[in-house]
């Protein structure tokens, strides 16, 4: 009974099981932003599922991978694929499995693949995201909806918009119950931060900025912040890993 109990276990902890994006020290993320060509959406997502996801799943170095989809978004954007490595080393250690993998097995490695997947989209975006675990509080894809919302700073002022996070916002989040992630960005268009909020409904969505700068002190850190722009998007189940 026992022998079955723990090999019942073993079994949900395998390459393919979800668990929670909490952020970690030294963590960091690549966001890959995708539109997808008229009617091509698909064939774009079935070769994720069955191609990219079993290849994710044999690369150790990954700490986790999650697929998007666009739910409410002023710019264009149709899947925001996200994975998390052990810094930019890991990533370098992941990218070597995955071209490994391919030399093993005699198959379609991870370059090949997107390249197929490129080639189905009118654009896409690369950024990447060092995570600041202290300032959040879990894990923002747990819930219905999660709010990307990328920080452009008025010049000098990254030091003081990351205390005022630590000092007020993650404080306040944490008290309020809603669940929060928080990361630098080490290459992008320009963005300084990026902020990770979940929620169940896009009442709450709205309900957080009302409560926010009802209930703390927000006007002098609005003043930290040159451009914001916050998207709206659901996890797609199928396509996570770990």
């Amino acid at each position: 009974m026992l022998r079955l109990t723990l090999l019942s276990f073993l079994s949900l902890i395998t390459a393919g099981s979800v668990w929670a994006q909490v952020p970690k020290p030294g963590e960091v993320r690549q966001l890959v932003t995708f539109t997808w060509q008229p009617d091509r959406a698909a064939e774009a997502l079935a070769l994720y599922r069955n191609a990219a996801i079993p290849l994710y799943q044999q690369t150790p170095a990954l700490q986790s991978f999650r697929a998007f989809r666009e739910v409410e978004s002023p710019v264009p954007l149709d899947l925001i694929v996200v994975s998390s490595y052990a810094g930019m080393a890991g990533m370098d250690l992941g990218n070597a499995q995955l071209r490994a993998q391919a030399e093993r097995g005699g198959g379609t490695g991870i370059g090949a693949l997107y390249r197929r997947i490129s080639a189905l989209s009118t654009g896409h975006t690369d950024e990447f995201v060092e995570m600041l675990p202290a300032l959040g509080t879990g894990d923002a894809s747990s819930k219905r909806l999660t709010a990307f919302i990328w920080v452009r700073l008025t010049p000098g002022r990254q030091g003081a918009y990351e205390e005022a996070l630590a000092g007020t916002v993650v404080p306040w989040e944490q008290s309020a119950g809603i669940v929060s992630a928080t990361g630098r960005f080490l290459l992008s268009d320009g963005w300084h931060v990026l902020r990770l909020l979940a929620f169940d409904s896009l009442g709450a969505y709205q309900a957080y900025w009302a409560r926010l700068r009802a209930e703390t002190d927000y006007a002098p850190i609005e003043r930290l912040i040159d451009r914001q722009r916050e998207v709206i998007v659901a996890t797609v189940p199928d396509l996570s890993v770990r």
